[in-house]
């Protein structure tokens, strides 16, 4: 199974820290998830709100590239509607130039209102202009790669050709199951408000459906299971740092803080929702996605305001030689 690291960068007035401490320790882990063998890391895109503090994933992640040798790096998401979208094509081109070719191109529509409101976009028009987006910086990428340049082209053109691969972000079938049939990959969150791994099995299975009906072969895209994740030496340690990270960043994404948080950390970690625990709890609950078909998952590995070094020994337990 891959392993990948997936960051939101998020920010609470609390802990003190800064934003430039947010992303000394990003750029730190992320040579140490590169040592440690992990597959691709990706970053969030957020604007005005302390759920991430990468507002333009391209300008951490060109950043990381160059600090890294083999980790394939991509934004999850870049979101479509908030950005001219030849601009995003330039921008995510010279990653891929000053990575080598490590770019995974995660893209969204976006979900948080506030920001579109804040930026001066369409909340309720998002999915009409990430459609016209998507499909503008294909164009434009595979132009570039086939040597067109001035307006019609780019002049920065991609590494990878005829395009970097395209990772689409989903909460639904329906939406797998068009990411597959248009030959895209999968991110998808495993969320509370699943029921459990069934649902992850039913959201992988509609993108492979999706695949065969568009005529794609199987091994062409791959689906990534996003899940947040924390490993301590005893049971009691995980909860003591993983269920304080995990109120905060409810708070922070939807407003909310369960009325009930042992019940709610509780029915996560049985459930396999979240994973977290001592090293051969994790190892199991990891088995049993294995088991359900899932071959690559990204792990948010520090979330809420999480203690550094604590999340640093963390992704340590989680690498894939752990």
């Amino acid at each position: 199974m891959r392993r990948s690291v997936f960051w939101l960068l998020d920010q609470y007035a609390e802990t003190g820290e800064t934003v430039a401490r947010i992303h000394a320790t990003a750029l730190h882990q992320a040579r140490l998830a590169d040592e440690l063998g992990f597959h691709a890391l990706w970053l969030a895109e957020h604007h005005f709100m302390p759920l991430g503090t990468a507002p333009n994933p391209a300008v951490v992640l060109a950043a990381i590239a160059q600090a890294t040798t083999r980790l394939r790096v991509g934004p999850a998401v870049a979101v479509l509607p908030m950005r001219n979208p030849i601009l995003i094509a330039e921008d995510y081109a010279l990653v891929d130039v000053l990575s080598g070719g490590r770019l995974n191109m995660g893209v969204g529509t976006g979900s948080q209102a506030a920001e579109f409101t804040g930026m001066g976009a369409d909340f309720e028009g998002r999915r009409a202009a990430y459609d016209a987006g998507l499909s503008e910086i294909c164009a434009r990428w595979q132009a570039a790669s086939g040597g067109v340049r001035g307006p019609e082209g780019m002049n920065v053109p991609p590494v990878q050709m005829p395009r970097p691969p395209i990772y689409v972000a989903t909460g639904t079938d329906d939406g797998a199951y068009a990411a597959g049939k248009a030959g895209h990959s999968l991110l998808t969150l495993v969320s509370p408000a699943m029921q459990g791994l069934g649902d992850v099995e039913a959201r992988n299975a509609a993108h492979a459906r999706g695949l065969a009906d568009g005529g794609h072969a199987a091994e062409s895209a791959e689906s990534v299971v996003v899940v947040f994740a924390y490993v301590a030496a005893t049971e009691e340690a995980a909860k003591a740092t993983a269920l304080p990270a995990m109120l905060n960043f409810f708070k922070a994404a939807a407003g909310i803080v369960p009325p009930d948080p042992d019940g709610m950390y509780s029915y996560l970690c049985a459930s396999d929702l979240a994973l977290a625990g001592t090293p051969e709890q994790v190892a199991a609950q990891i088995e049993r996605y294995a088991a359900i078909g899932v071959r690559h998952l990204a792990f948010v590995s520090r979330f809420g305001g999480m203690d550094a070094q604590a999340a640093e020994d963390s992704l340590r337990a989680l690498a894939p030689a752990a």
